[in-house]
């Protein structure tokens, strides 16, 4: 995707007046606020930081070397800003720039962005938590210098709360107003007039002018969460133009358009999730049958729990073999981690995808096998 082709005949669009940021709802939700910021969503972009960014950068950590001869990149921390300098010796080049947004909440990895003449642009290195270590950003070539790749509006949409584009002499530009992370108005609605009545009517107990998603049709529902979790969708309005509650169709293309024939693991949760049994079979499941987006949940054996609500495990055809684990093993069984073919990481030795959760609920023969010898190898230790 290019910026013109996405822009193209979009009006501008404006950060809502309305919205207010998370801690406007704090006084009266502040437990919910305490959890909700300790989430991946919330924590999806952030200024940079000595607390938001993941990455070493001391000496002897804090380089890449590349498969090419004299390709590296520096990342330094100097007078509390953030550098990345790529160098190719051979053409006498070195180019630097300052880390300004971090997108990732370091759970998984992190990449980093940077302001130049309005416009945000991505750095090609990224931090990848698992081995603890810098890496090449996702699609970037071994040995490639770049610091050109564009942000478009769209991909922000799904790292952060609301972003401001405005027309510079026939160019689009960002203006610095906007609010990273994923904050309550992403999913509740812009928040001016909720806080407003309820600050006046404090023994007000129902809520005002704010949109509690568990009230909506399935479809609206998913729609919420589909913005960002139903794969790559081209615009069709303005960027952060939707509002939770609208039909998301209206807004982006609809992925039958341009979907692939199994929805990648990352990105696309909702196709995946559409296409089980579990969803087909259960009028009333959504994401957050399943989900509280306002708690960091992690745990696998937690998630167990919500399957165990409609499946009765002395109906699983391998209770005899599974035992308790069948407590807490569903998800590692029958939502297995797969490859993803969106997120592709180039090395000087060799192309490595990551792997994420599938959310297609089913049952893979493989899988299951694995586990179950996974656990017969812990017990015979």
């Amino acid at each position: 995707m290019t910026m013109p082709r996405l822009l193209l005949g979009l009006l501008v669009s404006a950060l809502d007046p309305l919205t207010q940021g998370a801690g406007s709802c704090t006084a009266c939700h502040q437990q919910i606020v305490a959890t909700f910021t300790q989430t991946a969503h919330f924590r999806t972009s952030a200024e940079a930081t000595a607390r938001s960014v993941k990455g070493p950068f001391a000496a002897g950590h804090n380089l890449l070397r590349t498969g090419s001869e004299g390709v590296y990149f520096k990342m330094e921390r100097r007078n509390g800003a953030f550098y990345q300098t790529g160098v190719d010796s051979a053409r006498g080049r070195s180019t630097t720039e300052r880390i300004d947004v971090v997108v990732g909440s370091g759970r998984r990895g992190q990449s980093y962005l940077f302001w130049k003449a309005g416009l945000l642009f991505e750095l090609p290195v990224s931090y990848l938590s698992g081995i603890g270590a810098w890496i090449n950003s996702p699609g970037y070539h071994d040995g490639e210098v770049d610091f050109g790749r564009l942000i478009v509006p769209r991909c922000l949409e799904c790292h952060a709360t609301a972003f401001t584009l405005y027309r510079d002499r026939g160019a689009l530009r960002y203006s610095r107003d906007y609010a990273l992370g994923i904050s309550c108005e992403k999913c509740h609605g812009a928040g001016q007039e909720h806080v407003q009545y309820h600050s006046s009517h404090p023994a007000e107990a129902v809520g005002k002018y704010v949109l509690n998603p568990a009230r909506l049709p399935r479809d609206r529902q998913l729609d919420i969460c589909a913005l960002c979790h139903s794969g790559e969708r081209d615009p069709k309005r303005p960027p952060f133009s939707y509002r939770p509650g609208a039909k998301l169709d209206d807004y982006v293309v609809p992925p039958s358009a341009r979907e692939a024939p199994i929805p990648d693991v990352h990105g696309n949760q909702v196709g995946l999730l559409q296409r089980s049994k579990c969803f087909r079979s259960s009028p009333e499941m959504s994401c957050s049958t399943c989900h509280d987006v306002h708690q960091p949940e992690r745990d696998v054996a937690q998630f167990a729990q919500k399957c165990l609500a409609c499946h009765e495990t002395s109906q699983h055809r391998m209770a005899d073999k599974i035992g308790d684990r069948m407590m807490t093993d569903c998800i590692d069984c029958h939502m297995p981690n797969r490859k993803s073919n969106a997120i592709q990481i180039d090395t000087p030795t060799r192309r490595f995808a990551l792997y994420y959760r599938s959310h297609a609920i089913g049952i893979y023969p493989a899988v299951a096998a694995m586990v179950l010898n996974s656990h017969k190898a812990t017990e015979n230790r």
